[in-house]
């Protein structure tokens, strides 16, 4: 004999479609909702329904950074470039001056470089 499978009601879809909109994973909505744990996992029928609607909020968040950094908002322009072009902050590093690199070796605890200290 097969298991009872829960019946969700169309108020109670567009409900949980709701909170994935806004965000929330699955396991927040099982608890919003009452639902027991991994209950969406185990519905195909709503998991589907409840990434198409985090897709959709994707979109919607997208469209809104092209909005912004079709507005001049330089932040924004920054933003995408970096996450949608993959552009990176480029540093440039001037050493004028000399540098010193003094190499120690420790090999049994005393330093090789003609220092006077006892070992640690």
């Amino acid at each position: 004999m097969g298991r009872h499978k829960t019946v969700i009601t169309p108020a109670q879809m567009k409900k949980a479609e709701g909170y994935a909109l806004d965000g929330c994973q699955n396991c927040t909505i099982e608890g919003l909702m009452d639902w027991p744990a991994d209950f969406i996992n185990k519905r195909p029928d709503i998991s589907k329904k409840l990434t198409k609607k985090r897709q959709e909020r994707k979109l919607k968040i997208l469209r809104g950074q092209n909005k912004r950094s079709s507005e001049g908002s330089d932040t924004m322009l920054i933003w995408q470039g970096k996450n949608v072009l993959d552009q990176t902050d480029k540093q440039e590093l001037d050493h004028r001056g000399q540098i010193t690199v003094n190499i120690v070796n420790f090999s049994d605890g005393v330093p090789s470089d003609g220092c006077d200290q006892s070992p640690v």
